[in-house]
């Protein structure tokens, strides 16, 4: 049994949306010859690398990472590509090849993941429009996941509260996108179990 992992490594320093605390993972205990065990110290935001948004995000009661439901975050998904590299613009539905009905996992391809360290990663992204959205909340998709930073345009938000008010959880930053060449796969989107509106992921497709 093969596993595909779609996830960005954590490591110090690593990019993060503007305007987030900054990202750092230190050791802070080595083992040198002096010490008998290695500790690291984490700090920054949960939306670094790969990571899931909870409804609490944005919505006012909604449920924190720790009160998903896990089932709803691992299962098929389908494969939606885009068909051609978008540059700030927005998906339509007809930017897509896919079949419907949509598994309740859907992961986006948009091949934007190639930009990872770049500087327009952050504020060129393709997002999701409206209307691609709506198809996705009218097939009662449970997770949406893509290659981007985020599901919106850069500093804006209405894609987020669609799916989140509708109890539909976004995952973004994945990698490793290229990989992906079949049009359904077995997903898992494993977050920690946290009191919190995020969580980072590890993210990865059963490559049967």
């Amino acid at each position: 049994m093969k596993y595909i992992d779609l996830s960005h490594e954590m490591k110090n320093n690593l990019n993060v949306y503007p305007g987030d605390p900054k990202f750092s993972l230190n050791e802070i205990n080595s083992i040198d010859g002096k010490e008998e065990y290695s500790l690291f110290k984490m700090s920054g935001s949960l939306h670094t690398g790969t990571h899931i948004d909870a409804p609490y995000h944005y919505i006012p009661n909604g449920k924190m990472v720790s009160n998903l439901d896990i089932n709803k975050l691992i299962g098929k998904a389908s494969i939606l590509k885009v068909n051609t590299e978008i540059t700030n613009k927005s998906i339509k539905i007809d930017d897509i090849k896919m079949e419907i009905p949509l598994k309740k996992i859907v992961i986006l391809n948009t091949r934007w993941y190639k930009h990872w360290g770049e500087n327009n990663y952050f504020n060129e992204n393709p997002y999701i429009s409206e209307e691609l959205a709506d198809l996705l909340i009218e097939n009662e998709i449970f997770t949406v996941a893509i290659d981007t930073p985020s599901v919106d345009k850069a500093d804006e938000n209405i894609i987020h509260k669609k799916f989140l008010k509708n109890d539909i959880m976004i995952v973004e930053n994945l990698t490793n996108m290229d990989k992906l060449v079949k049009n359904e796969y077995f997903s898992y989107f494993i977050p920690m179990k946290i009191a919190a509106e995020a969580s980072y992921i590890r993210a990865f497709v059963k490559d049967e």
